[in-house]
């Protein structure tokens, strides 16, 4: 695919979903296909709604529910009580189910189509400590990611116009004393989300607080029609605490939320051949003591089509932009634009591997694939690379990884292609001083491992270490580090066909700013 012919599909994508998701409130009786434009090239389709008619108010104290933050006895009764109005607002055909301020003790609850859950400001659904008051959602078939998703708060599958809105909060009760960590929760997919949303369309989260869950934050998997708008994700100390999770999902907002998370802050995953198509991250203010955009680790089906851009990332402990597919699946039309990074352990991470996770639906097993990466553009990056700093105990008791060059790698004979960076600063001044012997050291391939910035050790370059790639361009692409280190900024290993203009590296060591392998060809290193 050409440079003109690519950056136009995303264009075409990127102004359907705008405005789409800029136009009137009013709501589809049926979900809409998604358009194409006149060459034929895929576009996006949104849900019209953020709303869901207003005027039809189901308040849960008129059916029964009390206030309460401890008293565990109370559980059912609003549990029952908060369901009922659900239940009850579904039948009158649709409406808006109102928590009003105060907090109340619940277990799992389910969304009906057409209803909205409305959270005013003050209000608190507080998840039980318990697992046994959140039932396992069994699925008509299983699927791979439900090993991993059972049990949810806020619980939804196969509804339409579907919302959770409001300036109320959502916790999960997790750091209250709790059973979600016991060996039958963690082995028996048993530990809760706070919103999972399964094979869903016209969904809509807007506004709401979202603290202390036992699992992912929310997640939402094999859903079309996603808008996620304003939320904020905090107090996120607990074991495997993504912010937002976007399983094999098509046609995706994810805007103007602030999410503070122990692992990843905004994770693409995909578990089946559809993949994630059609995904917007925008105008994000993310933190993570792991990655702050990542595509995978699971990546069966791959990622198509997406833009990320104008996030701000802080403090962030391993890659401020991962893009991973290891499991078969192809990660191809990606842009990546207008993105400030104060505090990564690596501002980019791109990975192709061969892991092949196994597919199924049911007994339905699918072929492992091959996978691919490739037609990727980054642009507009500012990065400052440190170890971040711990911000509480519970922080300081999890992950505490050191800061590792980029990496663009494919594998042995499956190269990644067309890749290119343009407008990139990147600032090194802490991690781990390396030395001379450091630049020498040879690479594992570790093609089946886990995809990750420290994957490979430490790696022979301080800026961008580039294995098995064919066709990189990179341009004004600046690499200052401030720390004493022995080895260059560029690596480059069986690298093809590339460009690389007016790089400009900056070191107190004086070392060489490219180490090019004598397997390399068509590389030029270009002066402006």
């Amino acid at each position: 695919m050409s440079k003109t012919l690519f950056l136009r599909l995303m264009l075409s994508c990127f102004v359907a979903i705008t405005s789409c998701c800029l136009s009137t409130a009013r709501v589809r009786a049926e979900p809409q296909p998604a358009p194409s434009s006149a060459t034929g090239e895929p576009s996006a389709k949104l849900p019209e709604t953020t709303i869901v008619n207003p005027e039809r108010r189901f308040d849960i104290l008129q059916y029964g529910a009390v206030e309460s933050a401890k008293d565990l006895d109370n559980i059912p009764r609003n549990t029952k009580a908060i369901q009922k109005a659900i239940d009850a607002c579904a039948v009158a055909g649709r409406g808006r189910v109102v928590v009003p301020p105060g907090t109340f003790l619940t277990g799992t609850l389910v969304l009906r189509s057409n209803v909205t859950l409305h959270l005013e400001r003050g209000a608190v659904l507080l998840g039980s400590p318990r697992i046994k008051d959140y039932p396992l959602q069994k699925p008509a078939k299983e699927r791979r990611y439900n090993e991993y998703l059972g049990t949810s708060l806020i619980f939804a599958r196969a509804a339409d116009r579907v919302a959770v809105t409001g300036e109320g909060t959502l916790n999960g009760n997790s750091k209250a004393t709790n059973d979600f960590l016991a060996k039958r929760q963690v082995e028996g997919r048993r530990r809760p989300t706070l919103i999972w949303f399964d094979e869903c369309t016209n969904i809509s989260v807007k506004g709401i607080t979202l603290t202390s869950a036992g699992f992912w934050t929310n997640a939402y998997s094999l859903c079309r029609n996603l808008h996620i708008d304003g939320i904020r994700i905090t107090d996120s100390t607990f074991m495997n605490n993504d912010g937002c999770d976007i399983v094999d999902c098509e046609n995706v907002i994810v805007e103007h939320c602030d999410i503070d998370a122990l692992d990843d802050a905004i994770c693409l995953k995909s578990f089946m051949p559809c993949g994630c198509k059609n995904v917007v991250i925008r105008n994000n203010r993310l933190r993570s003591l792991c990655n702050a955009i990542k595509m995978g680790t699971d990546s069966s089906g791959g990622f198509q089509n997406v833009l990320i851009e104008d996030n701000k990332i802080h403090q962030t402990g391993i890659a401020g932009i991962a893009l991973e597919s290891v499991d078969g699946g192809t990660l191809q039309n990606v842009i990546v634009r207008n993105i400030v990074m104060d505090v990564v352990g690596t501002p980019i991470f791109i990975r192709l591997g061969e892991r092949k996770r196994p597919i199924y639906e049911g007994r339905k097993k699918f072929a492992a694939r091959d996978g691919q990466l490739h037609d990727v553009h980054i642009s507009g990056i500012v990065a400052t690379v440190d170890r971040i700093k711990k911000l509480n105990e519970a922080e300081r008791r999890q992950h505490n990884y050191d800061c590792y060059a980029s990496s663009i790698t494919g594998i042995p004979g499956h190269p990644v292609e067309r890749i290119q960076l343009d407008d990139i600063h990147v600032m090194i001044q802490g991690g781990k001083p390396r030395s001379a012997k450091d630049a020498k050291r040879k690479v594992p391939e570790k093609s089946r491992r886990y995809p990750e910035n420290r994957m490979f050790g430490v790696l022979p370059a301080y800026g961008f270490y580039i294995r098995h790639a064919k066709n990189v361009k990179m341009k004004d692409v600046h690499v200052v580090i401030t720390q004493e280190d022995g080895r260059p900024a560029f690596v480059l290993d069986d690298v093809h066909a590339s460009t690389f203009e007016n790089v400009e590296t900056k070191s107190v060591s004086k070392t060489p700013s490219f180490s090019v392998n004598p397997n390399c060809t068509g590389v030029a290193l270009e002066k402006d």
